[in-house]
């Protein structure tokens, strides 16, 4: 599915009915990254997908892409929807567009869930990192970014070259000019440490035990931080844990819906 959303095209999946749950990928990635989850709960939830501006299959303009722009583009697409308060699912840069949505969409959301990501601003080497890399994505292309982040996604002791090839697939349709956007937008983006104590959605932080990206001692400030959340470390799983570890990742994510229990809002259902 296609909407245009603040000027740019973007491409979405919306399946299934009942409480509606909005899963934000990470860098460089698309919303494939999350169809295990979208084929294991669409019979249950409606699930919202979207591929954010410059990735998958979504348009972009150039220039540094804030992670107020993702946040925004979320929040027109959920208005065009019509779907209501919905269940924020963001991994890794998508947790970062998830702070930026509480911040400026508060009653938009009525559950949160947070995986392999963290709540620091890049420290001055770390924003430095990512606009050099920007600059070599420039010259020679999105494969530069591919082959550095590629190998970092899964467990080192995950040997399955299927899956592998899968993650590359995964990064393979982005943009350069996204790719360039979303690397200067994290590179700006505000530290949101100090807004954790103030979060008063029930929360789930998942996180591979095995993440060398972002470690998993970042999900458990996060979970020491958010009142009342709850901090799952799902082993043998690198960064992209609910691709890798899909069963555990579901059940999890499940058992702590069915706990929750989000009431179905006027127009949220379709």
């Amino acid at each position: 599915m296609q909407m245009i959303v603040n000027g740019i095209a973007i491409n979405y999946t919306d399946e299934g009915r009942g409480v509606p749950l909005l899963f934000v990928h990470g860098f460089p990635l698309s919303r494939g990254a999350w169809q295990k989850q979208i084929d294991a709960l669409r019979s249950s939830y409606r699930v919202i997908a979207p591929d954010l501006r410059g990735f998958g299959e979504s348009q972009t303009k150039t220039g540094a892409v804030p992670m107020t722009q993702y946040a925004d583009d979320l929040h027109a697409l959920l208005q065009l929807l019509n779907t209501g308060p919905v269940v924020l699912i963001g991994h890794s840069m998508g947790g970062y567009v998830s702070f930026a949505f509480l911040r400026q969409y508060p009653t938009m959301a009525h559950g949160l869930v947070l995986v392999g990501t963290k709540a620091g601003k890049d420290t001055p080497e770390a924003a430095a990192a990512r606009r050099a890399m920007a600059e070599k994505v420039q010259a020679r292309g999105v494969e530069v970014v591919i082959e550095a982040m590629a190998p970092k996604m899964l467990a080192a002791d995950n040997h399955d070259r299927a899956m592998a090839e899968q993650v590359r697939g995964l990064m393979a349709s982005s943009k350069p000019e996204g790719v360039i956007g979303a690397l200067l937008g994290m590179a700006e983006r505000p530290d949101a440490t100090a807004e954790l104590a103030r979060i008063s959605l029930p929360t789930l932080v998942i996180t591979g035990a095995n993440d060398t990206l972002i470690p998993s001692t970042e999900s458990e400030k996060l979970a020491q931080a958010i009142p009342g959340s709850q901090l799952n470390i799902i082993p043998h799983a690198g960064h992209l844990v609910a691709f890798e570890q899909a069963d555990k990742f579901n059940h999890i994510l499940e058992e702590w819906l069915d706990r929750a229990a989000f009431p179905v809002l006027v127009g949220e259902s379709r």
